[in-house]
């Protein structure tokens, strides 16, 4: 039988968030000269709050711009493209603006969002590290300043869309990279299909995205309802697109475009020979062996499908698209498959009067602005910002700003929870959605496990710090949805997926088409969901206490220990967790002891006083943290060069993290942290940009924008506030 642990009440959690200290040994380090005095720690807090307080939106909200790369933005502007919408010139502007800024230091595009440092002119962001991670190794993947086939590639044909000339200095760099390696042959499948929508790339020699496995019996074990959500819709795009064989108009333009990528000659021998090649810069997950098996079956498969047959499958696909759009308000799950089902209704129907509506829908993942360009992200952070915000300022000492931007947010998150399933969602395999919060806001109908569990704790945080808006409290009955959805996020080991339980075999993990991307084709067991469900329903249980219905909480309890046991499985030997969808140790770690601690295990448990060890360990000389984002791609620790200055970010999870588990024992490597952040506070409040340290997919690194500001002023709440919750 598992164990049952106990968990702390709320007020104890709330006025402690730590009982006990470790012992532990770190580097060799100087002491602070001085003591951190609490009237400098405070000075600094206040300015953060009045940082924060700017930042939140009209509604309450904080909302981050979540930075990626220019993939999505030149994909809208092939979209447009073949739909026939116009761009406006000024937005044509904006886009060509956003790509100046976004280009690497080799002259094309990539994957990572941060930029290379160039003297101050035209390419300048003001926003760049000043000591770039050189590892962009010639002969394989390519490094955080360097470039992509796929990204350029994109860039290159948006440009020419745009209007530029063909003799541009940005559109002859980049043809020059294209062809120094070895031409858009070697770009990855998902850049084939976008390129053939335009006629720069025969359909018949993609590797194939049949429609027809969306007849298969649900039950079965390749059935794409099995796929991670966000890989399942980009598939029912693709499949639909590559079973309809769509393709815009031939023009004059396409033509050039052609000739200039390809002044050899559009040969299909050439494509046929290099199929199967993906030019190293972008190659990741390398097709195996039993990939290389199905694509040649499923080819030859696709030769002997009758037309019947294939029109059944898209019509299939079809009323799946239609589904997403109508039951998202056109807003989809995310622009890579909005823009994808996009042109699927193009293709069935260039004259569908709804295709506006379509179009329009991606103007919910847009930003824009005369700096930095318009630009499209592919997620929005609503939720999951404010809800950290206001964990943040309900840990802090009661200043006004505090209260009155805790009182805001906990007046617009709750109208951002799901009140009841999707009608019909069911057939369109959804899973229930009642109670949750998504990552982005009301607006966006998909909601997360972990979104759920941090939005939950940080209203009721609010709620028991006296904060909250109390006309838009949540109500015993939608606290306990709230708890219900998270329970049924739960996998078989213990741990907690994303938006939905795992339905498929790990062996599908083996069958990923995405070469530039890892870890993309199913639901995982994440730590860091898993962290956030554990802490969020142990809180919660306590919260409520006896109104909670003893049958739910006999679950909750069979689930936090369930989740505890996952995340003591997935500690490394180092004493670290590594992090999915952050950069990386000191990213899982920080959610993993906090869970752990929220589920009853104190500072003296093996697994907690390991997680210190590792931290104290790999302070640095100047008082903060950091790794590098390699470390995500190698699975491995990849601490930062000598030379280049801790990250705000990451120190801040490093001493929120110390701060639970050591705040006695660990007190010098907490000061020094703090110390690390007040002194790279500027003067607004906020704090500079040095590195991204979202990620997703192993390889796609994200900037949040507002973690620079959240969470070092976390830190400092937490630092000030011991017991000021329960004042």
């Amino acid at each position: 039988m598992p164990r049952t642990l106990a968990a702390p009440t709320i007020s104890s959690f709330m006025k402690n968030l730590v009982t006990n200290s470790v012992t532990n040994s770190g580097p060799d380090l100087d002491p602070l000269t001085t003591p951190l005095e609490r009237e400098q720690v405070l000075a600094a807090y206040q300015r953060a709050c009045v940082a924060l307080e700017a930042a939140q939106a009209d509604n309450g909200a904080w909302a981050g711009e979540v930075v990626w790369n220019p993939m999505l933005i030149c994909q809208y502007v092939i979209c447009c493209h073949i739909v026939g919408r116009e761009i406006p010139e000024p937005r044509r502007r904006r886009i060509r603006r956003s790509l100046e800024l976004q280009r690497k230091r080799d002259g094309g595009w990539g994957m990572h969002p941060d930029l290379p440092p160039s003297p101050a002119g035209p390419d300048h962001h003001p926003d760049q590290p000043e000591h770039p991670d050189h590892d962009g190794a010639e002969s394989g993947l390519a490094g955080a300043h360097d470039s992509w086939m796929f990204h350029t590639v994109l860039a290159y044909v948006a440009l020419r869309l745009l209007g530029a000339a063909n003799d541009d200095p940005l559109v002859l760099d980049a043809r020059a990279w294209i062809h120094a390696h070895g031409g858009p042959y070697g770009t990855p499948t998902w850049g084939r299909a976008w390129l053939a929508l335009l006629g720069l790339y025969p359909w018949s020699e993609l590797q194939p995205l049949l429609p027809e496995l969306w007849l298969l019996p649900d039950d079965s074990p390749m059935h794409p309802r099995r796929l991670y959500c966000h890989m399942r819709l980009i598939y029912l795009g693709l499949s639909y697109l590559y079973g309809a064989r769509a393709r815009a108009d031939a023009s004059p333009l396409i033509e050039s475009i052609r000739s200039e990528l390809y002044p050899e000659g559009f040969e299909l021998s050439r494509f046929r020979a290099t199929r199967g090649q993906i030019v190293s810069t972008d190659l990741y997950e390398p097709i195996g062996r039993s990939l290389e098996w199905l694509f040649a079956g499923a080819r030859a498969l696709s030769r002997a499908i009758p037309a019947v047959v294939r029109r059944r499958a898209l019509a299939r696909a079809w009323a799946h698209i239609e589904f997403e759009f109508s039951s998202t308000d056109w807003v989809c799950l995310s622009p890579v498959n909005g823009m994808l089902f996009c042109l699927a209704m193009w293709s069935r129907d260039r004259r569908d009067p709804r295709l506006a509506q379509a179009l329009d829908g991606l103007e919910y993942w847009m930003w824009e602005d005369e700096h930095e360009g318009l630009r499209i992200c592919g997620a929005r952070s609503d939720i999951w910002d404010t809800s950290f915000a206001l964990q943040a300022l309900c840990e802090g000492p009661p200043l006004d700003e505090a209260a009155r931007a805790v009182s805001r947010a906990s007046a617009w998150l709750p109208h951002a929870q799901l009140r009841d399933d999707i009608p019909g969602g069911r057939e369109h395999y959804r899973e229930s959605a009642r109670g949750g919060w998504g990552f982005a806001n009301e607006h966006h109908p998909w909601p997360v496990s972990d979104c759920t569990a941090e939005a939950l704790e940080g209203l009721l945080h609010a709620e028991h710090r006296g904060w909250d808006h109390a006309d838009a409290r949540l109500d015993l009955g939608r606290k306990l949805a709230a708890v219900a959805f998270v329970l049924r996020r739960q996998n078989d080991d213990g741990g907690f997926g994303s938006y939905e339980p795992r339905r498929g075999s790990m062996v599908l993990a083996r069958f990923n088409p995405a070469e530039m991307y890892g870890n993309c084709m199913l639901e995982y067991s994440y730590t860091e969901c898993t962290a956030s469900c554990v802490r969020g329903l142990a809180v919660a249980r306590e919260a409520l206490g006896d109104d909670m219905p003893s049958e739910l909480r006999a679950r909750v309890q069979a689930a936090v220990d369930a989740g505890v046991g996952f995340l003591l499985g997935a500690q490394h030997k180092n004493g670290a967790w590594p992090g999915f969808w952050g950069v990386n140790y000191t990213y899982g770690t920080f959610f993993s002891v906090a869970g752990l601690l929220a589920a009853g295990l104190d500072g003296e448990h093996v697994a907690v006083r390991r997680a210190v060890r590792y931290l104290i360990g790999q302070q640095r000389a100047d008082g903060g943290w950091g790794e590098r984002y390699e470390g995500v791609l190698e699975s491995r620790e990849r601490p930062l060069d000598a030379d280049q200055p801790s990250r705000v970010v990451q120190t801040a999870w490093a001493v929120l993290t110390l701060q639970q588990a050591a705040p006695e024992r660990g007190r010098e490597a907490i000061e020094r942290g703090l110390r690390f952040l007040l002194d790279r506070q500027l003067p607004d409040g906020t704090w500079p940009h040095d590195a991204s340290v979202g990620v997703f997919f192993n390889t796609a690194v994200l900037d949040y924008r507002l973690y620079k500001l959240v969470f070092p002023t976390w830190a400092i709440a937490r630092q000030l506030g011991r017991g000021a919750a329960g004042a």
